[in-house]
């Protein structure tokens, strides 16, 4: 079988919802001396990979990428990749920032002590020197992202964009949700009760001005770019795009209790689903319908799950 149409059955599987039957197919043609093939099965390989467990990978493809796109002069493809890599740094940078608070676990038993062992604290210092400069990395990119995006006016292209630069700035808010806190035993306990964080009064409890006006303006920017985003698609007639786009905007805002919104964006998801009979969005949208019914009364519990419960001293003496 020729390489282009082995392409393009394992772009078929994953339409089909079957990406792992896709991954050997795509493996073999991301080495194809065609660099067309190799860069389309790349762009395949990211979105048949399990991005939860495979991120390491996704960072390697997404700079083979990189360097194909640009050989080639793929501009816009060069850019979705550029913003791609920014969402990947920052699944790396939350599960350092994770790996820093298991480093501190043991305070919780014995809060006499910084660390349990020296190879903990060097470990913790360089987890930290790391963070700093993933940040920067994902900064750069953003910046790099935002300047090829005044260069094509495509509204495919330009939709796509502005909904991966949501994607990175809501995984900026969810990252500032743990870094900023100012916890403690007892701040902890009256942000996890339910009616406290159903009516988002958990961030006057634990964060200070300047901690609430950088999670306002990180969640604020993934809105913006998610409305930006689906306006393109409109604009373009991508129904089935935009439709997706609404469905992220519902999801955010189920997610952080905003449900009068998340309502009205799963309404006009309902709404464009039905225009383009998208029956795979129709389970994602049955699966929020019960979020939204539930009052998100069982999300995971971040603030020990990352530590966040430690008392204030011993969390400003090590950075937390």
């Amino acid at each position: 079988m020729a390489e282009v149409d082995e392409l393009r059955a394992a772009e078929h599987l994953i339409a089909q919802g079957m990406p792992v039957k896709a991954q050997p197919i795509l493996w073999k043609l991301k080495g194809s001396k065609d660099s067309v093939i190799a860069l389309n099965a790349g762009l395949a390989l990211i979105a048949a990979l399990d991005h939860a467990t495979q991120n390491d990978k996704l960072l390697q493809i997404t700079d083979e990428s990189l360097a194909i796109a640009t050989a080639l002069r793929k501009k816009d493809i060069f850019a979705f990749l550029l913003i791609q890599k920014a969402e990947f740094l920052f699944r790396k940078l939350s599960l350092l920032f994770y790996q820093q608070q298991n480093l501190k676990l043991a305070a919780r038993a014995f809060r006499w002590i910084d660390f349990s062992l020296k190879e903990d604290k060097a470990e913790y210092a360089a987890i930290e020197a790391e963070r700093a400069r993933l940040e920067t990395d994902i900064a750069i990119l953003e910046a790099g992202v935002v300047t090829e995006t005044q260069s094509n006016a495509d509204h495919y292209f330009q939709g796509k964009i502005l909904t991966g630069l949501a994607e990175v700035s809501f995984s900026r808010y969810m990252y500032h949700v743990g870094l900023l806190i100012d916890g403690g035993p007892w701040k902890s306990k009256i942000m996890n009760l339910y009616f406290v964080r159903r009516w988002n009064f958990n961030s006057w409890v634990g964060y200070d001005r300047e901690a609430r006006r950088k999670l306002r303006d990180s969640f604020g920017r993934a809105v913006a770019f998610y409305e930006r985003g689906m306006e393109e698609f409109v604009a373009g007639n991508y129904k089935s795009d935009a439709a997706h786009t609404a469905y992220a905007l519902a999801l955010k805002h189920a997610l952080t209790f905003h449900f009068s919104k998340a309502r009205k964006y799963l309404n006009l998801t309902k709404s464009m689903a039905n225009a383009v009979k998208d029956k795979n969005l129709f389970i994602h949208i049955a699966d929020l319908e019960k979020l939204i019914k539930d009052g998100n009364r069982h999300p995971r519990n971040w603030v020990e799950e990352f530590g966040m419960d430690l008392p204030r001293a011993l969390r400003n003496k090590v950075g937390i």
